[in-house]
């Protein structure tokens, strides 16, 4: 008999542990992978979207497609890649987010920080049985309230058989919420892909021809002569036209013409809210159930409302680029563009972040003119950067309140023009002159212009209601504009910024301003002005994942983190010469 080692059996009982925990790592790295790998045979067999785009039909010989005839290859110039509405297919059965759920695909062993978390969502109808097909318009979002305050955006993904895969990033550890709203049923995503895009107009603005020079005068007026729209060039007999071949291409201002007055005489004009509501309500005939509260920004709640998110030694992801997403434009073709962390925004999508205090930023604006051109939500740019720069004096100058108007900043020389794009959907009575198309504004800058200038563009808040083809021709015929200004000022920084989701205070809303609509719209925005020499902003999710309500005008913390990534690339540019 050998003689007893008790040192022996010590070295082989802790032999026999570390052989033990090897085999539980190894297992749980296996079951790891082969989720990923499933994950990964399910996406590679199905075209794939981010959140809430339709996929383009397979051999349905009852979809059209909508294209802008310019191809990239195009030697006109400034013309670009061509702009593809997504076609849709029909929807024979409605999701319905009672029925509807949502399960936890990553193993809960594989939840740590910096990884990415997988969750399938499926799509059930009133028989609780699974859709047949995709279309749904969804939001998710995953966000903590402890006192850190973060959140992300999930990346939905549609596999066209009523499942859906999700991705969130997960920057933190601890427990985290997850939120699955279904926004648009498919049938409602149908009638605003299929028809309210194609149907116009929609949009119809009051028209005065008195003749008014003074604000004072404007104010007592209350009766308008005429109506407006904008329609086809060559479905103008009759009417007043104010054609812009620069502004709106072959689509056309016009007015009825008004009685003992001509056409050149127009001065005021002012949305009419009665008569667009009502267009906008008769172009959903035989659709309103699907926007009903039943339909309409429901949360699912059949799914794991809460997980755990393991610590784990942090590394930001080298890249979040999803090679399944590679037909839409490059920014929305990653998994993840970012989170909220303690109410300050880190983003995946953009890397340059040597630009974030106040001292740097004043110096690389210092001497400089930013021009800022789009709607409500660049005016809250030009109203911000004075806080966030810690600029204390200011003077103000105005050709029109909130519409038009110059900031300058003395101490650095510094100052900021705002002007907002024509046709804008509001009420307010604006003399007709005041408005100047984009492209016409671009085309005036001369050379000698553009040594200290800064461009900002963004056109997007007020076109949800316009044709697919009209607004597609207004973006084709600003990204010329941008080409002939490149050509005598190619150094200058510009930034086209897109959209992002808001408020819908009336059911006509959800689908007149519908979120999908500006999705769609902010994609249009970075195909059309893609490699023309424009840097797109995206700053969907960034807005969508904020803790706080959907508003068009978001919280002054969310401007001032788009500014920062704004003034980051703007800083990065002017230094290095790079350009998107």
């Amino acid at each position: 008999m050998e003689a007893y080692d008790k040192h022996d059996v010590v070295r082989k009982k802790s032999q026999s542990n570390i052989n033990s925990l090897k085999l539980r790592v190894v297992f749980v790295f296996k079951v790891c992978m082969m989720t990923f790998t499933i994950a990964y045979l399910v996406i590679t067999d199905t075209t794939s979207y981010p959140r809430g785009v339709l996929p383009k039909a397979r051999s349905s010989p009852t979809v059209t497609t909508m294209t802008t005839p310019q191809p990239e290859s195009n030697t006109k110039p400034g013309i670009g890649p061509a702009a593809t509405k997504i076609t849709s297919t029909k929807y024979n059965v409605v999701t319905n987010p009672e029925f509807s759920n949502y399960r936890l695909i990553t193993p809960a062993e594989c939840i740590t920080k910096g990884s990415f978390i997988h969750v399938v969502i499926e799509a059930r109808s009133e028989s609780q049985q699974l859709v047949p097909s995709g279309g749904d318009f969804w939001f998710a979002t995953m966000s903590t309230n402890d006192p850190h305050q973060a959140s992300t955006a999930g990346r939905v993904i549609d596999h066209e058989n009523g499942t859906y895969s999700v991705y969130f990033y997960a920057a933190w550890s601890g427990t985290a919420t997850i939120n699955i709203t279904l926004v648009h049923p498919n049938k409602a995503v149908e009638f605003m892909h299929d028809i309210f895009t194609d149907t116009g107009p929609k949009i119809f603005w009051s028209a005065t021809y008195k003749n008014m020079t003074t604000l004072s005068q404007l104010k007592k007026t209350n009766k308008f002569d005429t109506s407006c729209w904008i329609t086809r060039s060559n479905d103008t007999n009759r009417f007043c036209e104010y054609p812009s071949a620069n502004g709106l291409g072959n689509y056309t201002f016009v007015c009825i013409p008004p009685k003992d007055r001509k056409c050149r005489s127009l001065d005021i004009i002012a949305v009419n809210a009665s008569k667009t509501d009502a267009m906008t309500r008769k172009a959903a005939t035989g659709y309103e159930d699907y926007f009903q509260s039943k339909y309409f920004n429901q949360r699912l709640t059949k799914g794991p409302q809460t997980i755990v998110i393991k610590d784990s030694s942090y590394r930001k992801p080298t890249s979040t680029k999803d090679e399944y997403n590679l037909k839409l434009p490059p920014s929305w073709s990653h998994r993840s563009h970012g989170y909220w962390f303690n109410y300050t925004w880190t983003s995946l999508l953009y890397t340059d972040n040597n630009w974030t205090n106040s001292s740097d930023m004043k110096e690389c604006l210092r001497n400089k003119h930013m021009l800022l051109l789009g709607d409500s939500t660049s005016r809250q740019w030009a109203q911000s950067i004075g806080t966030l720069l810690d600029l204390r004096q200011k003077a103000h100058r105005q050709e029109f309140p909130n519409f038009f108007f110059e900031d300058d900043y003395k101490e650095l020389n510094f100052s900021v023009s705002f002007r907002f794009h024509p046709q804008t959907v509001t009420t307010t009575r604006i003399p007709f002159k005041l408005f100047i198309y984009f492209a016409d504004i671009l085309d005036s800058i001369v050379t000698h212009e553009c040594a200290n200038l800064i461009i900002e563009l963004s056109p997007w808040a007020h076109l949800a209601q316009w044709t697919w083809d009209s607004l597609t021709q207004r973006f084709i015929k600003l990204r010329e504009a941008v080409s002939r200004f490149r050509q005598r000022c190619p150094n200058v920084p510009i930034i086209i910024k897109g959209s992002h989701l808001r408020e819908h205070l009336t059911t006509f809303a959800r689908w007149g301003r519908s979120d999908y609509l500006l999705y769609q719209v902010g994609i249009l925005m970075e195909q059309i002005f893609h490699r023309s020499g424009i840097w797109f902003l995206n700053v969907w999710d960034m807005n969508l994942s904020f803790p706080s309500r959907a508003n068009v005008h978001m919280p002054n913390i969310v401007v001032q983190e788009e500014l920062k990534l704004a003034i980051a690339h703007i800083c990065g540019q002017l230094k290095h010469g790079y350009q998107y």
